[in-house]
């Protein structure tokens, strides 16, 4: 009769069943931790791609202008400072678009550079993302021709 009794006993222990639960566990909060990565690669893919936006209009924008348009002068003469440069731009203006961020956007000319009559326009863009400054810049040079 025990040898019935053995035969009939199938299935899956408790302490099968908790390793099983347990290594599912794992699996899905690793999958979980994927996911939130994506979705921040994603913020930060939408906040770059509106931001290079904003950086290639107002770039469009001040190329599309005369060369001897007073937009497109040196103000500070400063020229095209470093990259990191925006507390004496020759221009600023402030956008928002629809991922709700703030962009600051400013833009420096530098006249006669590289070469003469030519100008070297760089448009700035920053943000605030997760606590950290992000920038786009820009440059183009616009010759009068």
């Amino acid at each position: 009769m025990s040898k019935i009794t053995q035969d009939n006993q199938k299935g899956f222990t408790l302490i099968e069943i908790m390793i099983a639960i347990t290594v599912l566990a794992i699996g899905i909060l690793g999958v979980a931790k994927m996911q939130l990565s994506a979705v921040k690669g994603n913020s930060y893919a939408s906040g770059l791609t509106e931001a290079t936006a904003f950086a290639q209009n107002k770039m469009e924008e001040l190329v599309a202008l005369a060369y001897d348009d007073a937009d497109l002068n040196d103000d500070d003469a400063d020229g095209i400072s470093g990259i990191d440069d925006t507390a004496s731009p020759d221009g600023s203006q402030q956008g928002s678009g629809a991922t709700n961020i703030q962009y600051d956007i400013f833009w420096n000319i530098a006249v006669d550079e590289p070469a003469v009559n030519a100008k070297h326009i760089r448009v700035y863009v920053q943000w605030q993302q997760n606590g950290a400054t992000r920038n786009v810049v820009l440059d183009r040079i616009k010759a009068d021709i």
